[in-house]
């Protein structure tokens, strides 16, 4: 959206979604028998339920195929469906309408490859290795050596055998997706070694601000002369595995391919030495380990650091010039991973928070929010990040932000009525109201202050947040914000979901990714957290297209997504 559209991003949404006008306080609900199948009657009759009948249709199937005939999907021992409108969803910053099942993990195959894309992701130094190979084995390391140990990792990562002949490997179609590529900041290297295997940051950054290639030079400034590997194992073992699993296939396979490519003795010690550079000492991983208590390994979505969902975005180096469409992105990928998956599913065991997820990325609220926030910022200083972070600033913007968003609800209410909680409206409305003071300042830390605030003002306004610990978590984070403490915070960009006093609430973390995305894209930054996760969350190779999330989304939803490591091929 252009900067200063006066045009509400959400009114063509609402126009589509519902038949009453946006503005329109009257409606009809339980009229039952209606002609017009838009309205909230008829059950199964509405035209959003063509996912549910579907479903009879395919439960029916399922119990006509059981011995016993062992009952199935039925609405009918629910509770009575067309109480409300079974709404459609319009994906943001796309034209992609669908229904709401389909935002469902379950039912998206882009959503899971998204999320098989992060946990299977590792970044691995070859400095170390290349020192041992030279001082403790007096090997020659070349680009042509690098390139052939490229080869080789890319014949070995997948599941293939380098050390014995007609060992049992996989088959690999099944492993398509599973492949290394090399990125370095020095550019004398990049040019000695093999394209096919190369991660070329000056030709994936190119984009710039005042000029061209400076998140390119931004990125290798950064990463230095050092050589990085990104690796990619297969979906299908993620599937099987955990997280956790991804670095040790990486120290197994790598191990293993350093011993064929350079020709060292399987028994010489060094051997081990290798085992441990890659499993320990140049490793770098998407999440962290779990606590005990919670049981999750590494590179498991409760463990990843916020400024991580930002980190897998393209959209900076696509549209440089807009940060808000960014931080949308990054809010995208949170509400996958931390509300749908970590909350919804992880840790209560239930179906996926979907709708509260999904408010965050669709229908253009959020996105008209987030836009007005940067409008208001650069109205107040002049462009962004030139305000000071101050209380009197952080206090003056966040005012305006949850003025606005607050009054978009009450004078639209079919933007309340597809933001159908309580929860989603202070997660919304505090996000907008945040990225005044993400823009205006470019701190992130004083962005999460500002989302406080933003509750807080709802709070006064409405008179309640979500349901249960809101009213707890949402006014500790006021006093929280500004800890860095090991019991009560991190820096905004480092911290997850996993420490207390801090709101752990579905529709949260997702906002908070894209507020860490809008204070550094504010002030020009080339990456959040790691430009070591920006380089290899570049590669176009990878299945999800990490430049379009939401687009991505809605694929997955018109079935139009086809994702790795599905098992066609071995099934008859």
């Amino acid at each position: 959206m252009p900067h200063r559209d006066a045009q509400h991003s959400f009114l063509k949404a609402m126009s589509d979604k519902f038949v009453e006008k946006p503005e329109s306080t009257k409606t009809k609900f339980y009229v039952y028998g209606s002609k017009d199948p838009r309205y909230a009657v008829g059950g199964l009759a509405q035209k959003g339920a063509f996912r549910k009948r579907e479903f009879i249709d395919d439960a029916a199937k399922i119990v006509a195929e059981r011995v016993q005939g062992t009952p199935a999907y039925n609405p009918d021992v629910g509770m009575p469906q067309g109480q409300r409108f079974l709404m459609p969803y319009i994906l943001n910053h796309t034209d992609i309408m669908c229904y709401h099942d389909d935002l469902h993990v379950v039912n998206n195959a882009a959503m899971q490859q998204a999320w098989d894309d992060m946990r299977r992701t590792i970044v691995l130094g070859l400095d170390d290795a290349h020192g041992i190979l030279e001082t403790r084995l007096g090997k020659e390391v070349t680009p042509d050596t690098i390139n052939h140990y490229l080869e080789v990792c890319n014949h070995c990562l997948p599941g293939a055998a380098v050390i014995q002949e007609h060992m049992v490997e996989t088959k690999p179609a099944l492993v398509a997706d599973s492949y290394v590529k090399v990125f370095t900041g020095d550019d004398d290297l990049a040019d000695a070694l093999d394209r096919r295997m190369l991660l070329d940051i000056n030709k994936e950054f190119p984009a710039g601000w005042e000029k061209p290639g400076e998140q390119a030079d931004q990125l290798k400034g950064a990463i230095g002369k050092k050589l990085w590997q990104a690796l990619y194992m297969p979906t299908i073992v993620g599937r099987m595995t955990d997280g956790g699993t991804m670095f040790r296939w990486v120290g197994m396979q790598v191990g293993m391919t350093m011993i064929n490519a350079y020709k060292v003795c399987a028994g010489e010690s060094a051997t081990g030495e290798f085992a441990f550079m890659a499993k320990h000492a140049s490793v770098v991983m998407m999440a962290n380990y779990m606590p005990v208590r919670r049981a999750r390994a590494q590179n498991e979505p409760g463990g990843l650091p916020l400024g991580i969902c930002c980190d897998c975005t393209r959209s900076p180096a696509l549209f440089p010039m807009d940060p808000v469409r960014a931080e949308l992105e990054a809010i995208a990928i949170g509400a996958l991973v931390y509300d749908q998956l970590w909350f919804g599913i992880y840790m209560s065991g239930g179906v996926g928070f979907t709708q509260y997820a999904s408010a965050t990325y669709t229908d253009n609220i959020l996105e008209d929010f987030c836009y007005k926030g940067d409008e208001i910022a650069i109205d107040m200083f002049g462009e962004r990040g030139k305000a000071e972070p101050t209380m009197e600033n952080i206090e003056k913007l966040t005012r305006a932000g949850s003025d606005y968003c607050l009054t978009q609800y009450e004078a639209y209410p079919t933007v309340a009525e597809s933001h159908f909680g309580g929860s989603v409206r202070a997660a919304c409305q505090s996000a907008g109201a945040a990225t005044c003071v993400a823009s205006a300042t470019a701190d992130a830390q004083a962005a999460l202050n500002s989302w406080a605030l933003a509750q807080l003002l709802h709070y006064a306004s409405v008179g309640r947040l979500g349901f249960y610990g809101y009213d707890l978590q949402d006014q500790c984070t006021s006093s929280t914000s500004f800890a860095y403490r090991s019991d009560e915070g991190l820096p905004f960009e480092m911290r997850g979901v996993n420490y207390p006093n801090f709101a752990m609430n579905v529709g949260h973390q997702s906002a908070y990714a894209g507020l860490n995305a809008g204070a550094h894209l504010s002030r020009k930054d080339a990456w959040v957290l790691s430009p070591l996760i920006k380089v290899a969350f570049s590669d176009r190779d990878l299945p999800f297209d990490w430049g379009y999330t939401t687009r991505e989304y809605g694929r997955g939803a018109l079935r139009e997504f086809k994702p790795a490591g599905e098992r066609d091929l071995i099934i008859p």
